[in-house]
């Protein structure tokens, strides 16, 4: 791929034995293969696409044309503008069935073929024994337990869980399992006409189990990255609003000015008891650059500093400040998650776009994947485990890795927003079903 390496290092990969493993990968010729091959799909998809718009607009055109009209109390025949109109009234909803029909199957062949091909291969570049799904063959449970402590958002429907992964950590001779994927939830705000579906949760999970930890963390400790406790910087912006909104009402009238003052102080007053209530189970780690990116929570003192120590704090700041990521961290018992919000278009091939600009894509999750890796690498975050031996199933097999239970989805709601039909102007025809 031309440009590979300056994008490469345009992105922070800095690494040159990373950047020329990156170019063997897309230099090798099964991967040019089937890139060609999905390119090859692309120009059939426009082909079959506006071939097919012309076809049925000829069909159509070829019915009206030379038909005896009546306009303005005129009699002829039809022209062309009259068949134009008259055939757009048939083909305008058909070519759009039409095309919501071919732009689905061509996606389907392209971003298939590529997911499951191409994205297999690269996941062992990134960690030699790295498994990739393009679906949620590798999702864990426990989403209403990271629901219910506030570690996710709320939510009356799980979109979509896909690009699941899963692999073993070692670090100096301990392991542990880590599993992650990307999920979307959504639900419904508001009531009448301005009932809206919004999406409440967009963000990649991952799970990293340590299988013999010497400790067993009582009490939950969350790393959030919201600083909902900064309540000085936050109130700025609404006093400085509402002295403005008092002198231009005190020439109006002194009442209504005084009315104004009244009901902002009584806010500010709520919103910071609120916030310093809901701040009361604060760490203070005296770390002034890891405090202006994040807040600790929980309620032993002792063991939150067991976990987040010095080292980790220092490099969580390297970390964040190097994806430009925001974090959240949930430590429980032998287990801690890791949250991150991620765009819409994440990990996604853009179908309409050559596939150098999808590769793009991959190689911000191969270097975003590679900082995650090194980041728990460093920490040596596996001090947990009181074990140097292997455990059973360190060769990936299925028993080392907890699968999403029929508990866990019996009763989530789908939605069939991705579907490639939003872009058409057809919708995301929501529905729902239960996965057995």
């Amino acid at each position: 791929m031309n440009g590979l390496r300056e994008y490469a290092i345009k992105k922070g990969l800095d690494d040159g034995s990373e950047i020329a493993k990156l170019e063997s990968f897309f230099d090798d010729f099964e991967i040019k293969s089937i890139l060609e091959q999905v390119d090859k799909n692309r120009i059939k998809r426009y082909i079959w696409l506006f071939g097919g718009i012309i076809s049925l607009y000829f069909l159509f055109g070829s019915l009206f044309f030379g038909e005896v009209v009546t306009i303005n109390g005129v009699t002829r025949e039809a022209n062309f503008f009259d068949t134009v109109m008259t055939s757009s009234v048939f083909l305008i909803p058909i070519g759009l069935i039409y095309s919501a029909i071919v732009i689905f199957i061509f996606r389907k062949k392209i971003e298939g073929t590529i997911k499951e091909k191409i994205l297999t291969k690269l996941s062992k570049k990134v960690y030699d024994n790295l498994q990739y799904d393009s679906g949620r063959k590798y999702a864990f449970g426990e989403i209403r337990e990271l629901r219910s402590s506030n570690f996710l958002n709320g939510y009356e429907r799980i979109d979509k869980i896909e690009d699941s992964i899963a692999f073993t950590l070692n670090k100096d001779g301990k392991y542990a399992s880590v599993q992650g994927y990307e999920i979307q939830t959504s639900e419904v705000r508001g009531s009448g006409k301005n009932r809206r579906r919004v999406v409440t949760n967009h963000c990649y999970l991952l799970k990293i189990r340590l299988p013999s930890a010497r400790i067993n963390i009582k009490n939950d400790i969350f790393i959030k990255d919201d600083r909902s406790d900064n309540v000085g910087n936050k109130m700025i912006t609404p006093i400085i609003v509402s002295i403005f909104i008092a002198m231009i009402s005190w020439t109006i009238t002194k009442i209504f000015a005084i009315a104004v003052v009244s009901f902002i102080l009584g806010f500010v007053i709520v919103y910071i008891l609120y916030h310093k209530f809901n701040g009361r189970n604060r760490i203070i780690l005296e770390n002034l650059e890891f405090e202006k990116l994040f807040d600790v929570h929980g309620n032993d003192q002792v063991e939150s500093r067991m976990i987040i120590t010095t080292a980790f704090m220092d490099r969580l700041v390297k970390l964040a400040n190097k994806t430009k990521r925001k974090y959240n961290f949930l430590f429980r018992d032998n287990v801690f998650y890791v949250k991150w919000n991620i765009s819409s278009g994440y990990l996604e091939v853009n179908t309409w776009k050559k596939i150098s600009s999808n590769i793009e894509t991959f190689v911000n999750w191969y270097i975003e994947m590679k900082e995650i890796i090194s980041f728990l690498q460093d920490m040596q975050i596996l001090y947990l485990s009181k074990t140097d031996s292997k455990f059973i199933g360190t060769d990936l097999t299925p028993p080392q890795y907890e699968t999403m239970k029929d508990s866990d989805l019996n009763s989530i709601n789908f939605g069939f927003g991705n579907l490639g039909l939003g872009n058409i102007g057809i919708g995301n025809f929501p529905g729902k079903f239960t996965l057995k």
